[in-house]
């Protein structure tokens, strides 16, 4: 295995961090600010919305300037989000502005840190490991709740949470930027011409027909992922209470944590198993899968907690089974040369899709019934189905329409 490999995914997964900080104080937040769920979900939404925004900027000038100082840079963006929200988070706009903070620093970390790999991987090998690194976004999360689910339980305030995770991602700024190596694959760098010249050709990525239907399902894709780790604490959280299981908080995020973990297998697995076939085709075939599953999920709540938390555990698997394979589409259906292009359309679709997920189930948790209420969770989660829907229904008009 490549040493640019497990330094890349290693320091990933070390600036995914801060990732749960939010999800996992959540409720005592939620409770403290008087928060509605919507309003919650709109926090949760933020994060995404700074993804999106930041994404066009510190993705796409990885075609123009050193990736590994735009890394850098988006790590030490995060860091500060971190500290202001530890500082002077009080309500849902200053609150949203600062975790917004911390999603745009995840938008020059994680593509940018694709390219950081891709530069210094043969073809063949970029199609072997692009899947690993994105599988490891879910370790970080998986890493995130663990960490920070043990230290509420430890009775460590959101204050003092938020400065932690701050600290570890400012000491991951600097290892990709010192030690990830020179660069093997040749790529002719576009001069810098202004931010207007950076933003314009991630726009005609829209006349790729091969890695559009990619990009367009990754944003039905993290819609449902991002969505499912804004809520599933809270959901946890009221299936032990409804069906009288008492679990601590630090057990709830592990179980989520654990999700994570399981799903880097998952992730690598449906990959793997896309390579030398109709990429396309499969990857709409486990969109339908996984719409199914969310149903199925969802039918679970009404039976017993640990079938619900099994059912959980299978679900998350079923989501980020594509994950892997759509991030892979986007890169190989291009050249090298608008990579960073492609890749911020990637990221910009896919993470405004995540910025809908958290709002939309904490809509649709307010106007059934709010968290107490079980048909408000059986609708959250067959709404989030409707992502790997979406997705399966795009790959099957452009399959109609282009033959991809």
């Amino acid at each position: 295995m490549p040493r640019i490999l497990v330094l890349s995914c290693f320091v990933q997964m070390v600036s995914m961090t801060g990732f749960a900080v939010w999800p996992i104080y959540l409720v005592e937040l939620q409770s403290q600010w008087n928060l509605s769920n919507s309003e919650a979900g709109w926090v949760s939404g933020s994060f995404y919305i700074g993804y999106v925004i930041a994404t066009p900027f510190l993705v796409s000038m990885t075609d123009t300037f050193d990736s590994r100082k735009l890394y850098c840079f988006s790590s030490l963006l995060g860091c500060s989000g971190l500290l202001l929200f530890s500082f002077f988070a009080s309500n849902a706009l200053n609150a949203s502005i600062c975790w917004s903070l911390v999603g745009a620093g995840l938008a020059g970390t994680y593509m940018p840190g694709l390219q950081i790999l891709n530069s210094r991987l043969n073809k063949i090998s970029r199609e072997k490991y692009v899947a690993v690194y994105t599988s490891f976004f879910g370790l970080g999360v998986a890493f995130s709740f663990s960490l920070f689910g043990i230290l509420k339980s430890y009775q460590i305030s959101w204050e003092h949470a938020f400065i932690f995770a701050s600290v570890i991602l400012f000491l991951g700024a600097f290892p990709l930027l010192l030690f990830s190596g020179k660069e093997i694959e040749e790529i002719n760098k576009r001069s810098y011409q202004g931010i207007i010249k950076v933003i314009v050709p991630i726009f005609g990525t829209f006349k790729n027909k091969k890695a559009l239907p990619f990009i367009l399902g990754y944003g039905g894709h993290t819609y449902e992922l991002f969505g499912f780790r804004s809520w599933t604490f809270p959901c946890i959280l009221f299936l032990s209470n409804h069906f009288n299981n008492s679990v601590s908080d630090a057990f709830i995020a592990n179980c989520i944590g654990l999700m994570g973990f399981l799903g880097i297998f998952a992730s690598i697995y449906g990959a793997k198993y896309c390579i030398g076939k109709d990429r396309a085709k499969i990857v709409s075939k486990m969109g339908l899968i996984c719409f199914i599953g969310s149903i199925l999920t969802a039918i679970s709540f009404w039976f017993s907690f640990w079938l619900a938390l099994l059912m959980l555990l299978i679900y998350n698997a079923l989501i980020v089974l594509d994950s892997g394979s759509l991030t892979t589409g986007a890169v190989l259906n291009g050249k090298p040369e608008d990579r960073g292009a492609r890749l911020a359309l990637h990221s910009m679709v896919g993470f405004f899709g995540g910025a809908l997920g958290g709002p939309i189930i904490g809509f649709v948790l307010d106007n059934f019934g709010g968290q107490t209420s079980h048909l408000a969770w059986f609708l959250s989660f067959t709404f989030l189905g409707l992502g790997s829907l979406f997705s399966t229904l795009i790959f099957k008009y452009y399959h109609s329409k282009y033959r991809i």
